[in-house]
């Protein structure tokens, strides 16, 4: 069992993309395949990810640099006034982890009010947003292979650690349940 981080290697173009039957739609009858599928896919594919999302992102803020950095400087006040809250208060602490899904909508709401003062915040929001659902669609698209398969066994049983393993522990959205000891 390691400590250390490390972020995946960089995949293949060929790996990444693939061929036309590389992907499928899931079945979205059963979520918690799908759930499996994206969160073995964000693991893998990582480093990929985190390139794809820095470079849309810095696409963006190349296009409009007002509106992304107004909007950054925003948000992490927002963050840092949340988080203070949140710590000071054993109630919210404790909405937080008996209600997490009714917790993100009432962040979002919130954070809706503040979009819709602050105009400005959209294109943030949109240079945030459209990377994201290019990367949950593409992870909840693409099959697994078998290299996809035994590099997820191996963080599964704690040999590695990533970045986006810690992420997705932080937001609690590991499927499987070993990931999370």
């Amino acid at each position: 069992m390691t400590d250390q981080v490390r972020f995946a290697p960089f995949r293949k173009i060929e790996d990444f993309i693939g061929k036309a039957e590389n992907y499928a739609v899931p079945n979205l009858n059963d979520m918690l395949r799908v759930n499996n599928r994206i969160e073995q896919n964000l693991l893998y594919y990582q480093t990929n990810y985190f390139v794809c999302f820095l470079t849309i992102f810095l696409l963006m803020s190349i296009i409009h640099p007002v509106p992304i950095f107004s909007g950054i400087f925003v948000v992490i006040g927002l963050f840092i006034v949340a988080n203070i809250l949140s710590n000071k208060s054993p109630e919210i602490q404790r909405f937080k982890k008996e209600r997490p899904f009714l917790n993100l909508i009432i962040v979002v709401c919130i954070s809706g009010f503040f979009f819709n003062l602050f105009g400005f915040l959209l294109t943030f929001v949109f240079s945030i947003c459209l990377p994201l659902s290019l990367i949950l669609m593409h992870a909840a698209l693409r099959l697994r292979n078998l290299n996809n398969k035994i590099e997820n066994k191996k963080e599964l049983l704690g040999l590695t650690k990533s970045p986006m393993g810690m992420l997705l522990e932080f937001l609690d959205f590991l499927v499987n349940e070993k990931l999370k000891e």
